[in-house]
């Protein structure tokens, strides 16, 4: 059985999930669905899309029915008017999801909103165009400056983004180049956007959850530890 630690102040938890399609942890996840969530997943044509969202829905619910101690097919899950998810059975539990790569990933706060982006790093025919077009002229620089980390540094700068834009609840509905980061030895800073948002209290924390994978967690505040924690295989197999 999952049990989750102590969600406390000061702290986010993110979760580490890998996708299976078997399995008895792919079972509980599918039984925590609601009709709603599982006719909305039929409509996906192809297995592997559709195993993606009953994993990151199905474990969700099973992560928010530890923190808020319920029944996981009870809980309740609204979205805000631009569409982010939150906790209608208690909306000071954040939380928000990402998935790649056949990995998902949670982050859970108490404190504040939070969001979170991962991607497997692969091989992209358009990274090109991709920087030019969602890129400032700075972070473009920092991007096409070595040639070998260049896919690297085109998914930190990408997590960056898009974890801050799901923490403000607007994911991509503004520019990606509305936003500037830049990335030193001290971590990643948002140090300009375009007018759109306040942003001087949010802090960023780049994560490698494992090999072959980049991300980030956005957060407002500094004082905040975050505690890394896996949905491991062998839970899959109780």
């Amino acid at each position: 059985m999952l049990e989750t630690p102590n969600l406390s102040q000061g702290l986010i938890h993110y979760w580490w999930v890998p996708i299976q399609d078997n399995g008895n942890f792919f079972e509980e996840c599918k039984a925590t669905l609601s009709k709603k969530e599982q006719e909305q997943i039929s409509f996906f044509k192809f297995k592997r899309v559709q195993s993606e969202r009953i994993i990151s829905h199905g474990a969700l619910r099973l992560l928010l029915g530890n923190y808020l101690r319920m029944d996981p097919k009870k809980v309740r899950i609204a979205s805000h008017k631009k569409g982010k998810p939150y906790s209608a059975d208690d909306p000071k539990l954040y939380f928000n999801t990402s998935h790649s790569g056949g990995r998902c990933a949670f982050a859970f706060s108490r404190d504040h909103e939070v969001g979170i982006d991962i991607e497997k790093l692969r091989p992209m025919k358009d990274v090109d165009e991709l920087i030019d077009r969602n890129f400032t002229p700075v972070e473009q620089a920092y991007i096409n400056k070595l040639q070998d980390d260049k896919l690297n540094r085109f998914f930190r700068y990408w997590t960056l983004k898009e974890a801050y834009l799901k923490a403000i609840g607007e994911g991509m509905r503004l520019a990606p180049d509305s936003l500037e980061f830049t990335i030193g030895s001290c971590g990643a800073k948002l140090t300009g956007t375009s007018g759109y948002v306040e942003h001087e209290d949010w802090s960023f924390r780049e994560i490698t959850p494992e090999i072959g994978y980049t991300g980030t967690i956005a957060y407002l505040g500094k004082d905040t530890n975050i505690h890394p924690l896996t949905m491991l295989l062998s839970y899959s197999n109780m």
